[in-house]
């Protein structure tokens, strides 16, 4: 799938397909800042557009801490169906984009060679520059700011693991619907900017 690009900010362009991506990690212990921790979940929102008018594609992926390996070579095989779009990410290029890259190594696995096919958007980053005096710039409360509500209350990075627990146990999909809704978060804080500062993305059809 390709599309012609469009100008969103300077210097800035965006390809189709435009593809949300979360990772969550399983860390009972606080963040994983030495990359430690496996990943658990991941999801790939995929559409035609910034908005989901469009249409929008899931690919949600949720294994236990010993299948890391598996999770990531099948998130290595779903990257290779939409190379050539737009990667968008809420800090993936500080945390989600290195994470996958490191955890993929240790299972044999070049998940940045996967990734280098992707033009690479991280909407933190654009938020920060866009709207500098945010009182927080937490994915949950940009939403929240630029009027994107959610459906799953209570889970965060820090207490995903007992809600992953759960899901282990008894089922919750809760800690599934987390991932997913901040995957398609990248997408609909994108869509709310596009919106809000006029930014032009006519060529791939919002």
């Amino acid at each position: 799938m390709g599309g012609a690009p469009a100008k969103v900010l300077e210097g800035l362009e965006l390809d189709v397909p435009i593809v949300g991506l979360d990772i969550e990690t399983y860390s009972p212990s606080g963040f994983p800042a030495r990359r430690q921790d496996p990943v658990v979940a991941a999801t790939l929102a995929v559409s035609l557009s910034p908005g989901l008018s469009r249409g929008l594609v899931l690919v949600s992926m949720v294994f236990p801490p010993s299948m890391e390996g598996e999770l990531l070579d099948m998130l290595r095989i779903m990257l290779r169906l939409f190379r050539g779009g737009t990667m968008v990410t809420y800090n993936g290029e500080r945390f989600d984009l290195p994470y996958v890259a490191h955890r993929g190594l240790l299972h044999g696995l070049d998940l940045g060679r996967s990734l280098e096919g992707y033009r690479q958007l991280d909407v933190y980053k654009v938020v920060r520059s866009a709207m500098p005096t945010l009182p927080s710039y937490r994915q949950r409360d940009v939403e929240g700011f630029l009027g994107v509500k959610r459906l799953v209350e209570g889970v965060s990075g820090g207490n995903y693991h007992q809600f992953f627990d759960s899901f282990m146990r008894a089922e919750d999909l809760r800690p599934v619907v987390y991932n997913i809704e901040d995957s398609v978060g990248c997408l609909r804080i994108l869509n709310r900017l596009l919106a809000v500062f006029k930014w032009s993305c006519r060529e791939v059809g919002c």
